[in-house]
């Protein structure tokens, strides 16, 4: 079995892109020393910077193929997965390792994949398939008992029966990957392990257990404080705050969640900071300080404005700010809470499996829905009185009309240059630059003449569809390298190399399109992957930057002209 997984590891290795492994080779070595942790740390601080996230990503992975560990490899192909925005990459590999390992298993392989992929659906809120890898840990440890994978697997399963609302089971199954962790030696080094202790205190407060959920939470921040771990410290405090909430312990909660707010930020954990400003608000409502509470409310609106991240406390936050500003007189203001309540509503109706609690009487929608059409009417009313208003109004609405016709115009005339357009005949400037542009370059005549005519073969051969195209993977192809294959791109194309690619394939899918009828029925989405774009959204973008039309209009210009020539055909 062993002997498989190297097989397979080695495979990786020496099929990985050459461009992999010697890119920026002087950053990589100075990250070669670096350990798992300081690798994840880089990655999650540079995350903005896709290139120098991707490159942490990378040195995460290679450094676990190098010592040959399977699950640091997986993590690895995590991070990548995170920052290209593709599952596949994390799901492919996982897939491949368990088919290897399921031929003949060990006490740790295929199980410990299938836990990783629980925890991925867990986390993509899909419970089913998360459930489905769950079941096929279970048949495994069956025949070979791992008092860590056995942990994990209760874990997993604590926390799915916690999203279905089943908090004994949940409790029994917590309980369970406690008494396993015990019988592991590296509890403390498990990040995961870690979270069960606060997953104990989270349950006894839903059953409303507050003395044990008191004590559990008390054994949880003891054992981080004596990790140093403060991000998990500070749910703690969130824990605490929420148990003295429910008990009427007002001061305390506000105390608790205040303290909690520093490490929840740190964590980017949202939609626990949203729930907390909620709770303060409802915590400064029952002490009457409305100002104070008016803050808070806020703060959580202002989260949900920015992230989208919809919870049940939200209701507390909408319903306070919507009488907040019955009182000021505020009608524009009342309705807009009103409609945000509403919204929530739909989405808790809809998304069952993540919210299952419905609206209290305070919250009764035909009452909203009352309260919206009144508010609607004094708009209106408001509104009539006001001619000016209406005169603006109406003005802008023919401006608008006068922009959509001019708009139109614009858009076919654009059409009907793009539809005539005929193809470049790039060989010969090519060949009209290349005897006075040499110089310029640097570069030695055989190089620059081999690399334009692998441009030439490239752009003959429509490469430029592949999917996995890049600047580092072509200059491979070419025998070159990358920084002498941009600069030939940046002088003879006249721009750089994704706008040259992308200018390429938005060219070709042009002539497809005018040539292919077939290719006309295609979804925008499968139109994007045929001609070498991962997301519908960019090649929308990239088309629109040449043509400055979006690819919907011109296919529906062409079916339009389509049937216009077979009618005066006939």
């Amino acid at each position: 079995m062993k002997h498989n997984i190297l097989l397979f590891l080695t495979a990786i290795f020496f099929y990985m892109p050459l461009t992999l492994k010697g890119q920026n080779s002087v950053l990589a070595d100075s990250l070669a020393s670096k350990s798992f942790q300081e690798l994840e740390d880089l990655f999650y601080e540079s995350k903005p910077d896709t290139l120098k996230a991707t490159l942490y990503a990378n040195s995460y992975y290679l450094k676990a193929l190098k010592e040959k560990d399977t699950m640091k490899m997986v993590e690895g192909k995590y991070f990548l997965a995170d920052i290209k925005d593709n599952d596949e990459i994390y799901l492919n590999f996982c897939d491949s390792l368990i088919e290897i390992c399921k031929k003949k298993p060990t006490k740790q392989f295929p199980a410990a994949i299938h836990l990783d992929k629980s925890r991925f659906f867990f986390h993509s809120n899909d419970q089913f398939n998360s459930l489905q890898e769950i079941v096929k840990v279970k048949n495994y440890l069956e025949v070979m008992e791992n008092d860590l994978l056995y942990s994990l697997y209760y874990l997993r399963l604590g926390l799915l029966k916690n999203h279905s609302k089943n908090y004994e089971q949940a409790l029994y199954f917590y309980k369970k990957a406690h008494q396993y962790s015990l019988k592991t030696n590296n509890t403390y080094e498990n990040k995961i392990l870690l979270s069960i202790p606060l997953n104990i205190s989270l349950i006894y407060y839903k059953l409303k257990k507050y003395d044990s959920a008191i004590i559990a939470n008390k054994k949880a921040a003891n054992l981080f404080l004596s990790i140093n771990d403060t991000i998990s410290l500070g749910y703690t405090f969130y824990n605490a705050g929420s148990v003295y909430f429910d008990k009427l312990e007002i001061s305390k909660a506000i105390e608790s969640y205040k303290k909690s707010i520093p490490y929840i930020k740190s964590d980017e954990n949202y939609r626990v900071l949203c729930i907390i400003y909620s709770k303060l608000g409802r915590s400064f409502e029952i002490l009457r300080k409305r100002q104070r509470a008016l803050k808070y409310h806020l703060c959580s609106d202002s989260i949900y404005n920015l992230r989208k991240i919809r919870n049940s406390y939200l209701k507390y936050s909408f319903s306070f700010l919507a009488n907040y500003y019955e009182e000021q007189q505020d009608s524009e203001k009342q309705l807009h809470y009103v409609n945000k309540l509403l919204e929530l509503r739909e989405f808790e109706l809809t998304e069952k499996n993540k919210i299952q609690q419905t609206f209290t009487n305070e919250f009764d929608i035909p009452n909203l829905l009352a309260e919206r059409k009144r508010i609607v009417e004094e708009i209106e009313a408001r509104s009539r009185r006001n001619q000016f208003v209406f005169i603006s109004l109406l003005g802008i609405s023919i401006g608008f009309i006068f922009y959509q016709v001019r708009k139109n115009r614009i858009q076919r005339k654009r059409f009907q240059t793009l539809l005539n357009k005929q193809e470049k005949d790039n060989e010969s400037s090519i060949n009209t630059q290349v005897q006075n542009s040499r110089s310029k370059l640097e570069l030695s005549e055989s190089i620059v003449t081999s690399i334009l005519k692998q441009l030439e073969k490239f752009e003959d051969n429509n490469e430029f569809i592949d999917v996995n195209l890049n600047l580092q993977n072509l200059a491979s192809k070419f025998d070159t390298n990358a920084s002498y294959l941009s600069k030939m791109v940046n002088h003879y194309k006249q721009t750089s190399f994704s706008n040259y690619i992308n200018q390429l394939r938005i060219e070709y899918c042009i002539e497809q399109l005018k040539n292919n009828e077939l290719w006309r029925k295609y979804t925008i989405k499968a139109i994007a992957n045929e001609v070498g774009f991962n997301k519908a959204e960019s090649f929308s973008k990239a088309f629109y930057k040449y043509t400055e039309l979006k690819p919907s209009y011109f296919i529906k210009e062409l079916k339009k002209t389509q049937t216009n020539n077979i009618s005066n055909e006939a």
